[in-house]
């Protein structure tokens, strides 16, 4: 389980094999205490101002609990894990090298295929649920996909593949909007909508940085995404095929519904600029981590959508050691 820190001044510490939680009480109050059994953990998410007592963290890194700290906005902005090597030198040279192969292309173009493919399932199962027609956009954005198949490397196929993945995304967010009138997708939208779904893309971000520590990956070295200071690259590259199955079907539904949309939601920082308050944190956070642990057939085996999202950054790392010869988009469909 993963265990929520969303109120101000809460203390961290230990006792024995269990993780203690104090949480305040109001003014003068006593702190309400509570108890976790460290083997029941995966990871400690501090969302507010809180301390955390050394031998809390010795335990957590003594069982590979991660302790994860995120900003206002859901991205990671640190965290705390074991200074053991988890990866091998080896797996990282194989990863650079396939980097700068032709068969980063071909992974990119999956990448892209798998966030594409999701989207248009998602559109296309929102219609029907609610009978709306998005047939237009549908069929749009599956008939600019076809051409992926063309692609085979070159500097202008680099370029084509961002218009591709740009165009679908576009079509699929003008289809959503037949549900919920939102202005535009933006990535660094401040409006209540983007808000929430960059939240919601930043607790991905986090899962998926944690996975590939800990299998061994470099999350700095990208095959689509360009690199940069301090951009975990190949984190970008993976999530796209999870945007949608961990995040959009978990977030966009609190909007639908109007979870959301109620009084004391999100806080005003600016003008015409919103972040989640307290309260619509951990409502959003709630619905990301039900999806991320309800259970699908993935591979043949029956497993939570977050393992299956640890065993795609496995398959990755076994594509990168020549022990699979292809890599296979996380599908969304197993979800509806």
């Amino acid at each position: 389980m993963d265990l929520l820190i969303d109120a101000y001044g809460t203390f961290i510490g230990s006792s024995g094999e269990r993780i203690v939680v104090r949480v305040p009480n109001g003014y003068g109050k006593k702190r309400i205490k509570k108890e976790y059994p460290i083997r029941r953990l995966k990871k400690i998410i501090v969302l507010r101002p809180s301390s955390i007592s050394t031998h809390a963290v010795k335990l957590a890194l003594e069982h590979e609990v991660d302790i994860v700290y995120l900003g206002s906005f859901g991205k990671p902005i640190g965290r705390i894990f074991s200074s053991e090597p988890k990866g091998i030198a080896t797996l990282r040279r194989m990863q650079l090298d396939v980097s700068n192969s032709p068969r980063a292309f071909e992974l990119a173009k999956l990448f892209v295929l798998g966030k594409a493919k999701n989207q248009i399932s998602h559109l296309a199962y929102l219609g029907m649920k609610h009978n709306k027609d998005v047939s237009t956009e549908k069929l749009q954005a599956e008939a600019v996909l076809q051409s992926l198949q063309y692609m085979r490397g070159d500097k202008k196929d680099c370029g084509r593949l961002l218009g591709i993945e740009g165009y679908v995304a576009e079509r699929y967010f003008s289809g959503l909007k037949k549900f919920y009138g939102f202005k535009n997708r933006k990535p660094e939208g401040r409006d209540k909508f983007n808000s929430a779904f960059n939240y919601g893309y930043g607790i991905l971000y986090n899962e998926m940085e944690r996975a590939c520590l800990y299998v061994g990956l470099d999350p700095y070295l990208g095959l689509y995404h360009t690199e940069g200071y301090g951009k975990p690259s190949l984190v970008l590259d993976l999530v796209e095929e999870f945007r949608v199955p961990i995040v959009d079907s978990a977030v966009f539904p609190l909007f639908l519904n109007k979870n959301l949309t109620k009084k004391g939601m999100f806080d005003l920082v600016g003008k015409n600029q919103y972040q989640l308050s307290t309260k619509g944190k951990g409502l959003l956070v709630e619905a990301v981590l039900k999806r991320l642990n309800q259970e699908v057939v993935w591979k043949g085996k029956r497993r939570t959508v977050k393992a299956a999202l640890e065993e795609q950054v496995r398959s990755l790392a076994r594509y990168f050691k020549g022990e699979e010869s292809v890599y296979t988009p996380f599908d969304y469909t197993v979800l509806i």
